[in-house]
């Protein structure tokens, strides 16, 4: 079964293709200009961190306790029932 009987040999692409491809490199190469703008202006506008103290060592914080109470097991080995 045969969609559209045209000859391969006519069938030629278009023009409509190759503008939509030029465009969609256009519009790509200036939201890469956009993108690298915005980078920039983004680097300067963070303050300076402060500085870590010598005598702290490097790593994640120390864990705080929480105030959740704890639930001891019942001597069945189940938890309790509330």
């Amino acid at each position: 079964m045969i969609l559209l009987d045209l000859d391969p040999n006519v069938v030629k692409p278009g023009w409509t293709p190759l503008l939509i491809t030029v465009g969609l490199a256009l519009v790509m190469v200036l939201l890469f200009r956009s993108m690298r703008r915005q980078f920039r202006r983004v680097d300067t506008n963070f303050p300076e961190p402060p500085a870590r103290p010598a005598a702290a060592a490097p790593g994640p914080a120390p864990a705080t306790p929480t105030a959740e109470p704890t639930v001891e097991p019942s001597p069945e080995g189940r938890a309790p029932s509330r």
